[in-house]
């Protein structure tokens, strides 16, 4: 257990933890006013193994930290990993075919107790059955406080962060990926400029998609917006579908663009290209208004003809 700054940066810390009530995305209702002051942060929050091979054993190492005011302890568990949904709710409760990676990993230690602002290295192993079946195999490193925490209100809490690890076992690999479909709308009453697509990964492995989009001026080739350089990348677990979208935030109030999206998978791209209009209500509103009393002041017009020519 070492002593560190707590003004250091800590390597990694990313989008490190996840601070629940009563277990990760916590169930139990909690007043404003409650104060935790018990923060767990884990670090790596994420991390690849790469290409694992039957009968093998990886090891790897990741920290522990106390960055609250009280003492806690803490036990380290392995769980399955997978997403629920097309908007990648995650499950660490359930387990699949593609979860197994749970049940290969071991640790120097289970428990610990770290007081505050301190830090703990802790080390895992996972051990490759010589039977593993080739396809994506991906888990949890679960880091969570050993007893119910106190809190100022009557309702306790617990806090949990995971470490998600993904991989690959060799063998019998299937990469398959479709669209089920891409979107960009047309008419827009508000800004932001989006375009979204829905990946569904049919193969064994995760599936990378990479979305990016490009926004044109009406007459011109030269774009004013383009993620290109920072682009979309999202993970598609086996058997499942992904949805996500692309924004422009500095999209202006009203214009007329030509956007075109890019989605890339498997080594294919899909395109998608449309002419967008933004245009607020009250301008809509107000071009009805206008278009009405043009036609008002040519029908009086042609009524007026008419008459005097009587």
């Amino acid at each position: 257990m070492t002593k560190f700054n707590t003004k250091a940066i800590f390597a990694g810390l990313a989008a490190a933890v996840m601070l629940t009530v009563s277990g990760i995305f916590g169930s139990a209702s909690v007043n404003a006013e409650d104060n935790f002051p018990y923060y767990l942060l884990i670090s790596p929050a994420k991390h690849t193994l790469g290409e694992l091979e039957p009968g093998k054993t990886y090891d790897g190492t990741f920290l522990v930290r106390n960055v609250g005011t009280e003492d806690f302890d803490f036990k380290v568990y392995a769980a399955p990993y997978h997403e629920e949904d097309e908007h990648g709710k995650q499950v660490f409760e359930t387990s699949n075919k593609y979860t197994y990676l749970s049940e290969w990993i071991t640790f120097d230690r289970v428990k610990g107790s770290l007081k505050p602002q301190t830090e703990m290295t802790i080390s895992y192993r996972v051990k490759v059955p010589s039977n593993a079946v080739g396809g994506a195999q991906n888990a949890a490193i679960m880091v969570e406080t050993d007893t119910p925490l106190k809190s100022k209100g009557t309702v306790s809490a617990s806090a949990r962060a995971a470490l998600i690890l993904f991989s690959q076992v060799n063998g019998e690999i299937n990469e398959c990926g479709k669209i089920v479909d891409k979107n960009i709308p047309t008419l827009l009453l508000n800004p932001p400029i989006t375009a979204s697509g829905r990946v569904e990964n049919c193969g064994n492995i995760d599936l990378n998609v990479k979305y990016v989009m490009d926004v044109y001026p009406l007459f011109g080739s030269e774009p004013i917006y383009s993620n290109e350089n920072d682009p979309k990348i999202l993970a598609t677990l086996p058997e499942t579908r992904r949805y996500t979208n692309v924004k422009w935030e500095g999209t202006p109030a009203f214009g007329i663009f030509n956007v075109r999206l890019s989605i890339t998978y498997a080594g294919k791209v899909e395109k998608l290209e449309k002419l967008v209009i933004i245009c607020p209500l009250w301008l809509i509103v107000l071009i009805i208004v206008f278009i009405g009393a043009v036609v008002f002041w040519l029908v009086s017009r042609s009524r007026s003809r008419k008459e005097a020519r009587k």
